[in-house]
């Protein structure tokens, strides 16, 4: 018995020793980021297993710096060896099948590859890019039972394309070509900055496709109206190459990759959260160019969310948006990309979402020093690094086969099978916005809206609560149809017998009075949004408002502004961040404030007959539009959808504008101007609130710097005595 417990207490030691060495062998953090663009860590979807090198492959040469690597349907592995000058084939375990290096050409003369960078399988045709050469050669291959290569045999070449549409002096470097099921031949040429070059089987050229946008710097677009034509096209030909790496799915689509963006309009993207392609580093194009990529998830499928760096990185971490230098193609739609610079794997969905991110950079077993292609050998990752020049293998795990088998039921609309896989990943990964969606989508399907509203709310999707939202709404509309007319004629009639009172006190107020009440200045306001004209001549000269009134216009434009942030129901505001009582406050105040002295210091100059006070009252009641529009507008937002949201901003809209033209008629009317020297002041006030901004934070930093010194005085000082 003593020896029983004994070997328990030993493997209990072991088991305590040797779990948390298991999980160290996974030498990077697979993770995600929210809708906030934090850090959330991930189970591993995929794990290294094994380091394929020369050595293990066979090959009596090693590799030198290999730049890309493919697969076929029976799992054989095509390198590109250029610096070898030969494509290597490899079987489905990895090794050596036979070297493609040399061959007889259809002149029957022994021909050679030069510096073969990009290689392409299709079906039963090996292309080669030759790419010093100027040219792309075809091999034919033969498959036995068990799957492997039995011969490759040289069956054509494919040259250089002639057109009037490509440039005289053109050089041909073809480095990637992708084919599509109808034998069209898309090539990416490290020279050609077109676009990517479209021909047809026969070699002959059918056009480019996906040419970058290019957003030119007023300077360039001012210095071209004086140059020649020739240095135009010297321009144009100095554009850095756009397109880098090419792949193509079963279903015709080209997914393109490109390093040479603008950077900076490459992060101004990814923090918009933009859907556009323009500036995108990877594209899906369609045959005739288009980009027809989904980009519904939280960012865009551009790589690196954190272009800048956050707390969970190291102090040394890699800033910068994502170089992406090759794009992988696996099962259910899903595609990964290689980010060069930080050593990275990004993977998405068939609609752009973020599934997960490994690898890191370094020497363990599943960093890398420099990827430069990657692909999926059935559920297995490969990545080739063109510095150590071998490839790794990442097995998936059990939680990437959950997330895999959830992605590949929606793609094949089997929704409730879906819902069960999107509960196993979030009994792994709770914090994974992706599943809450996928369950949710799952239980809209099924007639479950309420259900899926609290879905869609965990992971943050207004669009997915608000269409929800539409179907309990229409529901709740079937069984309370006769009350809504009720309820629209009672608030029609509250709002029509509120002006109506006002009407009825303000023609009370007509008669002189040296002192008005609170309630007369109020509700005066009513007056002035529709009677501006004698409105605002009866607030300056009968003193039909005072600036209670005024000061409580402004208080209820401010209360409108905080009710508006925390009042909005959740598809528009899903967040929920709060409000900043004193933001809102500042927010009103300075504008009002800068206004009203920007104005009061331009017409003292040219013969305003308002005074100081005439001009704060003014914009005092020039402001009640704002809320009259702006607290039912975020009333409305718990009744209109998000498909609806226009009617919201249509209000928002007038309110504003209502208050814009207010502001212009009571500066006209209180300084007694004419129309046209009303535009010219208020043109000058709008210039006179910039320049009092400046002076203020002028002055300010100048108080701070001094301040700063006497305070460095002070403390020397006394460090002294």
């Amino acid at each position: 018995m003593k020896k029983f417990w004994k070997s328990f207490l030993l493997i209990f030691c072991l088991a305590a020793i040797l779990a948390p060495t298991a999980s160290a062998m996974v030498p990077y953090s697979t993770y995600t980021y929210d809708i906030d663009g934090f850090y959330v860590e991930s189970p591993h979807a995929y794990v290294p297993d094994t380091i394929i090198d020369s050595a293990a492959m066979g090959l009596q040469t090693a590799l030198n710096s290999p730049t890309d690597l493919e697969t076929d349907a029976d799992g054989n592995l095509y390198i590109a060896d250029p610096t070898n000058n030969r494509i290597v084939i490899l079987n489905p375990d990895y090794t050596l099948n036979r070297i493609l290096n040399t061959f007889v050409n259809e002149y029957g003369v022994p021909d050679a590859f030069a510096s073969c960078q990009g290689v392409y399988i299709k079906n039963d045709d090996i292309y080669v890019c030759d790419t010093e050469n100027n040219r792309i050669v075809v091999f034919k291959k033969t498959v036995g039972e068990d799957g492997k290569i039995e011969s490759a045999t040289y069956d054509r070449w494919i040259l250089q394309p002639e057109s009037s549409a490509i440039p005289d002096g053109s050089v041909y470097k073809p480095i990637a070509c992708a084919v599509d099921t109808a034998g069209r031949i898309y090539v990416v040429s490290s020279t050609t900055n077109y676009g990517i070059i479209s021909m047809n089987a026969n070699g002959d050229f059918l056009g480019f496709l996906g040419a970058q946008k290019s957003a030119p710097s007023a300077w360039q677009i001012f210095w071209r109206m004086f140059q020649t034509r020739e240095q135009r096209n010297a321009m144009i030909s100095n554009v850095p190459t756009e397109y880098n790496n090419i792949t193509i799915d079963d279903s015709g689509f080209i997914y393109a990759t490109i390093s040479s963006l603008d950077e900076d309009k490459v992060a101004s993207a990814i923090s918009s959260h933009s859907k556009s392609g323009d500036y995108a580093p990877v594209k899906k194009l369609n045959a005739q160019g288009e980009d027809v990529m989904m980009r519904t998830g939280f960012w865009p499928p551009s790589g690196e969310v954190n272009v800048i760096g956050y707390a969970h990185v190291d102090a040394d971490a890699v800033t910068g948006v994502s170089l992406i230098t090759d794009v992988a193609l696996s099962e259910a739609g899903i595609w990964s990309v290689v980010d060069s610079r930080r050593q990275r794997f990004y993977t998405y969905d068939s609609a752009g979402n973020l599934l997960y991110i490994f690898g890191d950079k370094g020497v363990q077993l599943g960093n890398n020093q420099a990827v430069s292609a990657i692909c999926y050998q059935g559920s297995s990752f490969l990545a080739l690094d063109k510095t150590s020049n071998c490839f790794t293998i990442y097995k998936r795990t059990e939680y990437g086969e959950y997330l895999t088998a959830a992605v590949q039921n929606v793609e094949d609309r089997n929704y409730d099978q879906s819902a069960y896989y999107w509960q196993q990943v979030l009994l792994r990964n709770s914090n994974f916005d992706e599943a809450y969606i996928g369950i949710a989508d799952s239980l809209y399907r099924s007639g479950d809206y309420e259900g899926a509203e609290e879905y869609y709310s965990y992971a943050y999707d207004a669009e997915g609560y608000s269409k929800s939202y539409t179907k309990i709404r229409k529901a709740w509309i079937e069984d309370y149809i006769i009350l809504i007319p009720v309820v629209v004629i009672a608030i029609v009639l509250l709002i029509s017998w509120f002006f109506r009172y006002a009407a009825k006190v303000n023609e009370k107020g007509q008669v002189m009075k040296d002192k008005r009440t609170f309630k007369e200045a109020a509700l005066y306001g009513c007056h002035v949004i529709f009677h501006p004209f004698d409105g605002f001549w009866d607030l300056k000269h009968e003193k039909r408002g005072n600036m209670k009134a005024g000061v409580f216009f402004v208080v209820l434009t401010i209360l409108s502004f905080v009710y508006q942030d925390i009042g909005q129901s959740f598809w528009y505001d899903p967040l929920e961040n709060g409000v900043s009582i004193f933001s809102e406050i500042i927010g009103v105040l300075i504008p009002f404030f800068l206004f009203t002295v920007g104005n009061w210091c331009l017409t003292t100059l040219f013969e305003g007959e308002g005074s100081f006070k005439d001009i704060c009252l003014a914009t005092c009641y020039a402001l009640v539009p704002l809320p009259l529009m702006l607290i039912p507008a975020t009333m409305l937002t718990h009744i209109f959808s998000l498909d609806e949201s226009a009617i919201i901003t249509v209000l928002i809209s007038v309110g504003y504008i209502w208050t814009g033209f207010l502001l212009f008629f009571g500066v006209m009317v209180t300084h007694d101007y004419t129309f046209g020297k009303n535009i010219l002041t208020v043109i000058g006030t709008l210039i006179a609130m910039v320049f009092i901004m400046f002076i203020i934070l002028l002055f300010s930093g100048l108080l701070t710097k001094i301040t700063s010194f006497i305070i460095n005085i002070y403390t020397e000082l006394s460090l002294r005595v």
